[in-house]
């Protein structure tokens, strides 16, 4: 898992990337560009995440808790994206911008544990630059997807990879329920979410032709919050301090945002985030961030 970055290093990663194009060629890469060995978002688990399962009973039932709520955000991560790619296989330009970003929120909200499945992370949710550049056909997903719709203005060459999207997170769906979903990857997902905010989407390096990346980011920290509330009540038996500095972290990232949260439902454009909110959300990131990083010692399972 990639360490926590300072405030200080993250303004100037901000000041770096301010000027990169919308293409992305010059923004930060979490699979150095070449198409092999790409890694998706970034945000998923490896196999060394997972430790095992615990012998304590609370424990045990609230990662049986936060796996059902996983399995019912596929179920609706299926259905929301098959409204994005319907419009896209009916040539709705519209329409397909209107889902795209609703399309995106329950693989968001579950992204770590999504990445366990390492090969449709990549299909799905890769940007470009992990590949040769935007017409390498290794590259497909919502971000190809999104490079069409915004930047082309078109659903033109888009029907196969609306397809491939919905089969990719078919797949998904399937391979998720053998997967062995462990209380330390639970709690290690919680701050992957905040820590991939933090250190990369507060840039606007994830939907950088879009620009509804704060769809992403508000579902990114309900995602976390979901993870550590299936443990809140053995955290705060074992550890109050920490409860209480989670429950604020939280609230204070949500105040942050609700700001830019558009009437029914959903968040304005990226371009819409004020300097100053960018600078506050940033630090109050980086310190929940720090927070969550205790959680896995704190319930035993680290």
């Amino acid at each position: 898992m990639r360490r926590s970055l300072s405030v200080l290093a993250l303004s100037a990663a901000l000041a770096v990337l301010a000027g990169c194009s919308d293409d992305g060629g010059q923004v930060r890469s979490e699979g150095g560009g070449s198409g092999s060995g790409s890694t998706g978002s970034g945000s998923g688990l490896s196999a060394s995440d997972l430790g095992t399962q615990s012998s304590n009973q609370d424990v045990t039932a609230a990662t049986n808790q936060y796996r059902t709520y996983v399995q019912g955000e596929v179920t609706a991560l299926r259905a929301a994206a098959k409204k994005f790619t319907d419009a896209v296989r009916a040539g709705n330009v519209a329409e397909a911008k209107k889902q795209y970003a609703p399309s995106r929120v329950s693989w968001e909200r579950i992204e770590p544990i999504a990445g366990l499945v390492e090969e449709i992370d990549v299909a799905v949710d890769a940007r470009v630059d992990d590949f040769a550049g935007v017409d390498d056909p290794k590259w497909t997903g919502w971000h190809k997807l999104e490079y069409l719709l915004w930047k082309k203005n078109t659903t033109a060459g888009g029907a196969a990879l609306a397809t491939k999207l919905d089969t990719d997170l078919a797949t998904l769906d399937t391979r998720l329920k053998t997967v062995d979903i462990t209380p330390k990857a639970v709690a290690l997902g919680a701050g992957a979410l905040i820590e991939e905010v933090s250190e990369g989407k507060i840039t606007g390096e994830e939907d950088r032709y879009s620009r509804t990346d704060l769809w992403d980011f508000a579902a990114n920290v309900e995602g976390s919050k979901a993870a550590y509330t299936v443990f809140k009540p053995i955290l705060a038996a074992k550890n109050p301090t920490l409860t209480t500095a989670l429950d604020s972290g939280f609230t204070a990232v949500e105040g942050s945002l609700k700001p830019y949260q558009v009437a029914g439902g959903g968040y304005q454009s990226y371009t819409a985030l004020k300097p100053a909110d960018k600078t506050r959300m940033q630090a109050q990131l980086a310190a929940l961030s720090e927070e969550l990083a205790k959680v896995p010692a704190a319930l035993g399972v680290a």
